[in-house]
């Protein structure tokens, strides 16, 4: 099997702290850091050692943690805040933060590995791709699974754990569901059983160090496959929310920081024989209602995820809250998109050259490329919409 054996991890990631009394705060603390390790980053395709580990020292690897293992247990609120922050400052550390610091998904493992991951000394992170890329088979007390080709790791690097999907096998065959789609299971490992391809080079969030992984051949206990029916997770009702609530807090600071970015750069560009851009009228009204949209997004997205974390609490939570989140994931990506496209075609020459003080063309970039993302694409959208029509397949998984 190709690929490196990953380092071992340093003390200060995988024992990193995990309380941050004002979570916030640290996070527009550290935009100093972030902001001056950027360009470092696109040249070297991964995020600086040193950036990650301020987020470490700063205590917000936890704001995912269960309570009961000294975590933040953050709110819906609150997490939405800091991802959009560290997104605002940097994109491709928004993107790493949101990725590998959405360990709440481990909650849904078995007893042994969340005490494992949680209780341990071996790290909090993880670098996942759910697309059943794998194969497994039953076996006494779990699964073996081979040929485990994955994805977009991003910040794999970094992360203690990593994740694969897997389609299961039976006398050499895919076992499918009605309909037709391979059944499948989402398994963990630790990192020393993956191998990295070391093969990030990319258009926009060019820092991530999204790498390809391999999951070595093993046997796979059942505590390390997620979602087995009838485990009790752990944590509390902030743990019920997807992945979109890091993907839509991302795009939201990102597609701000291209519009400010823009704002300072108007008070000064001006073409020949032609009024400074902020003074012409044009711009003003396509300015206006980028941020406008932007501003509605904002609103939209703290007020679906806030009453999809109510109906968690009070066990309510169902398919038409996670198909709401992530419409409206969706559709903010877009209007983030849009705002960025905007900000790009404003800005003229200034956003075409290739500077690694050019902000308004890294957003670009970054949103180009994080749009693409299966979470978020017109599909998803689709299907979240047939959800909200009622016409939606019964056998439909969000």
């Amino acid at each position: 099997m190709e690929g490196a054996i990953p380092e071992k991890l340093p003390e200060y990631l995988r024992l990193a702290p995990r309380g941050c009394a004002q979570p916030l705060k640290a996070a527009r603390e550290l935009r100093p850091v972030i902001e001056a390790g950027a360009a470092e980053g696109e040249r070297d395709r991964d995020i600086p050692d040193n950036v990650i580990r301020a987020i470490s020292d700063a205590g917000l690897w936890g704001l995912r943690v269960p309570r009961q293992f000294g975590g933040e247990e953050a709110d819906s609120r609150t997490y939405l805040d800091v991802i959009e922050e560290i997104s605002y400052a940097d994109g491709s550390t928004g993107w790493v933060f949101m990725a590998i610091g959405y360990t709440g998904g481990c909650v849904g493992l078995g007893p042994s590995a969340v005490e494992r991951i949680y209780g341990g000394d071996e790290g909090l992170l993880s670098a996942a791709q759910v697309s059943s890329l794998g194969k497994a088979e039953r076996i006494d007390g779990g699964y073996r699974v081979w040929d485990g080709h994955f994805h977009f790791g991003s910040g794999s690097r970094f992360a203690s754990w990593f994740g694969g999907a897997f389609a299961i096998q039976e006398n050499g065959e895919t076992v499918l569901k009605e309909d037709g789609k391979p059944v499948t299971v989402l398994c963990f490992v630790p990192r020393d059983m993956v191998r990295l391809k070391g093969n990030w080079d990319v258009m926009g969030l060019s820092a991530t160090g999204s790498y390809d992984f391999d999951i070595v051949d093993q046997e796979v206990a059942d505590d390390w496959i997620m979602g087995i029916p009838g485990r009790k997770s752990v944590g509390g009702p902030s743990h019920v929310l997807g992945i979109s609530i890091g993907h839509v807090a991302w795009a939201l600071g990102v597609g701000q920081r291209a519009l400010d970015e823009l704002q300072a750069l108007a008070m000064r560009k001006r073409r020949f024989q032609r009024d400074t851009l902020v003074d012409q009228t044009r711009f003003q009204l396509e300015y206006g209602r980028h941020l406008a949209a932007m501003q509605a997004a904002r609103t939209q997205v703290h007020k679906v995820f806030a009453e999809w974390e109510e109906a968690a609490r009070k066990g309510e939570a169902g398919i038409r809250h996670t198909a709401q989140a992530r419409l409206t994931t969706c559709w903010a990506t877009e209007v983030a998109l849009a705002a960025a496209q905007f900000a790009m075609f404003a800005s003229g020459s200034n956003g075409v050259r290739n500077d690694e003080t050019n902000l308004i063309q890294r957003c670009f970039r970054d949103l180009q490329t994080g749009s693409t993302h299966r979470h978020v694409d017109q599909e998803t959208l689709i299907e979240c919409t047939q959800v909200a029509l009622g016409i939606a397949d019964p056998l439909l998984v969000l």
